[in-house]
């Protein structure tokens, strides 16, 4: 271990909450319920020929029951059977489409359930068909034998733990939601949190600017 006097945690809060960095930390952020957590997500990354129109970078094609996709989420704790579908085709970006296979990200909602549930695999074999057929009706088709490496709930649970898999910290919902945040300072002296699950929220621009937050922090505390 390396002592320092001031420390900057840039992981999910969730970590420190539960006491995987040990209890002398556990109290330095509040520990989000499984329940209160974010969306997780199954992702397919695949090289797969696309045809039957032309993708943008980034593409959304959304749920015929917008409503109820969240409601199976949140409220039932299950996988979207028709869910939106977000595709970033990371070959194209305004230029000419490539010739043969492209690389595409291919991502549909999940609930956070990562580290109660363990079956990846299975769901998104399922879920991976179901998705080409609700593309199919828009129009566009995905080379279906083509490779792809899958992440769930499971995996993203692995790569961040303690989070379930949630992508995004706590969920946001209500007006108040982001506020409720963990901020810069932590409970405990010396120790500022940054990265999406603080205060202002997730995503990339949100989350540099929660490093420029602990950043201010420290030089004010200091």
């Amino acid at each position: 271990s390396l002592p320092g006097d001031t420390i900057v945690f840039n992981g999910d809060s969730a970590a420190l909450a539960s006491g995987l960095l040990g209890g002398d930390v556990q109290r330095a952020a509040p520990l989000t319920p499984s329940s209160k957590r974010s969306l997780s997500a199954l992702t397919w990354c695949t090289h797969a020929k696309t045809s039957g129109f032309e993708l943008d970078y980034h593409s959304v094609y959304f749920s015929d029951t917008y409503r109820s996709e969240f409601d199976q989420i949140f409220k039932r704790g299950g996988v979207p059977t028709e869910p939106t579908v977000y595709i970033c085709a990371q070959d194209r970006g305004g230029e000419a489409a490539p010739e043969g296979r492209e690389r595409l990200l291919i991502l549909v909602n999940s609930p956070a359930h990562g580290d109660q549930h363990h079956g990846d695999e299975e769901t998104g074999e399922d879920l991976y068909r179901s998705t080409r057929h609700h593309l199919e009706r828009y129009g566009l088709t995905i080379e279906a034998d083509a490779p792809s490496v899958m992440t769930g709930p499971t995996g993203f649970n692995a790569l961040f733990p303690a989070t379930g898999g949630a992508l995004y910290g706590a969920a946001n919902h209500g007006p108040f939601a982001t506020f409720a945040r963990p901020g810069s300072q932590s409970r405990i002296e010396g120790l500022y949190l940054a990265g999406g699950s603080t205060h202002p929220g997730a995503g990339v621009p949100m989350a540099t600017l929660s490093g420029r937050l602990a950043a201010e922090a420290i030089l004010l505390g200091g």
